[in-house]
């Protein structure tokens, strides 16, 4: 290893240890990258070979994976891709991430949570097919689907675990100061880890602008009420007003699958405590206006919220215990948590390995907006494609979402920053 590789490692760990302080951060993290580009082996040498983007994640993780120990727990927290949906991030990447690890000696596992909600919905396609969606809210079927996607042990190498339990609600609060939260959510399997390795597919989102490695943990890590909280204003209430229970057979109650509705005097009570914001109360509750459904964030609190669940799991499992890996393959316009996401709207962008979320995030946006647009197929003709220089999602939806509210969010609760040195491998 040369002197400058040398330096670089010594302001990596340095930095690791910053996070979380409350000065102002000043130096620059360091981001790997390597480019998309396969050629073939036009040498007959092993050194020529080198090219493709599997060989090109292990040069990465070489460079990242320097804090794990002989004997250490590894979580890899990895999304396994919607129902239907073609475009998650392949299991062969998460193979090289595994094997990685176990040169290392540690001992890696796969980890997941449940999504929001409880209920798979059922989008009729025909008279004789329907399609399933939402196959990721509980152990049962997330398993099914994550092994209909290719991530199975026999494939990727490590068990998978779900580290919110079997119905996503299995969680250890953590105490912050976040902009809207100041308790957290966060899966309790977590915390049966030494290490984290975050592996983020690099893509587009509707209300968050793009997704990446702060998305992956901010809404990746946390159990299905902060999950929920994110995306709504509140949990939901009963109104008095408009509750009678001599009008009803108290559905609410017999349906909500955690116990949290109970009687007091002539109405219903949920106690907050306990809810997740699954929404069976208000589906099956027969007296209209009995029970206030939470209206959905704005974009910015939504983004704050996800930011806000990022920094418990940041400064509760440690910065120096972290490391992100993002790739930058097949970047849609939608994220992997949609059955289409779209076709592509730029080349593929590389992967991208670092110390910091917030750096590695900002190093892919900084690369689509650099990235020529690629055309898309539009009421039977091809679109125009945008030019480098357009932050394409934030064009794409027109203006309303912005990457920038995830920085100034992450920033704001000193868990990164935006300021990078990019070393190409």
């Amino acid at each position: 290893m040369g002197f400058q590789e040398d330096k670089i490692k010594i302001e990596n760990k340095r930095q690791t240890y910053r996070f979380g302080w409350t000065e102002k951060m000043t130096n620059k993290s360091i981001v790997y990258w390597v480019s998309p580009t396969e050629m073939f082996a036009l040498k007959n040498t092993p050194k020529d070979m080198v090219t493709n983007n599997l060989v090109k994640t292990r040069l990465i993780l070489n460079k990242i994976l320097d804090n794990i120990n002989d004997g250490d727990k590894v979580a890899i927290k990895v999304h396994v891709g919607e129902a239907y949906n073609t475009h998650y991030l392949r299991p062969d990447y998460i193979r090289e991430v595994v094997e990685s690890i176990k040169l290392k000696g540690g001992i890696p596992t796969l980890i997941e949570t449940q999504g929001i909600g409880t209920n798979i919905n059922i989008v009729e396609i025909s008279d004789d097919y329907s399609v399933h969606l939402g196959h990721r809210k509980n152990a049962k079927d997330h398993l099914k689907l994550a092994n209909l996607h290719g991530y199975t042990e026999s494939v990727v190498g490590a068990p998978l675990k779900f580290i919110d339990g079997d119905k996503g609600l299995d969680g250890k609060v953590i105490n912050i100061d976040g902009i809207h939260f100041k308790e957290v959510s966060v899966g309790a399997g977590l915390f049966e880890f030494d290490k984290l390795v975050v592996v983020a597919h690099f893509k587009g989102h509707a209300e968050a602008c793009f997704g990446g490695a702060l998305k992956q943990i901010g809404q990746g890590c946390v159990t299905k009420k902060n999950k929920h909280l994110a995306h709504y204003e509140g949990l939901l209430k009963i109104k008095p007003k408009f509750c009678n229970i001599a009008k009803c057979n108290q559905e609410c109650i017999s349906l909500c699958p955690v116990n949290a509705i109970n009687l007091e005097g002539e109405s219903a009570v949920i106690d907050e405590s306990t809810c997740f914001g699954c929404f069976l109360c208000s589906k099956k509750c027969p007296i209209p206006r009995a029970i206030k459904v939470p209206l959905p964030n704005n974009i910015k609190d939504f983004v704050e919220r996800v930011i806000d669940n990022a920094t418990a799991v940041v400064n509760s499992f440690k910065a120096e215990n972290m490391r992100y890996i993002n790739f930058g393959f097949e970047v849609t316009l939608m994220c992997d948590c949609l059955s289409n996401a779209g076709s592509p709207i730029v080349p593929d962008l590389g992967i991208f390995g670092a110390y910091d979320p917030v750096a590695i995030d900002k190093a892919c946006i900084d690369a689509e907006t650099a990235a020529p647009g690629l055309p898309i197929f539009k009421d039977g003709q091809w679109t125009q494609p945008l030019a480098p220089g357009i932050e394409k999602f934030k064009e794409f939806f027109g203006g309303f979402v912005d990457s920038n509210y995830q920085f100034e969010s992450a920033i704001r609760n000193k868990i990164g920053t935006t300021e990078y040195n990019l070393i190409q491998i």
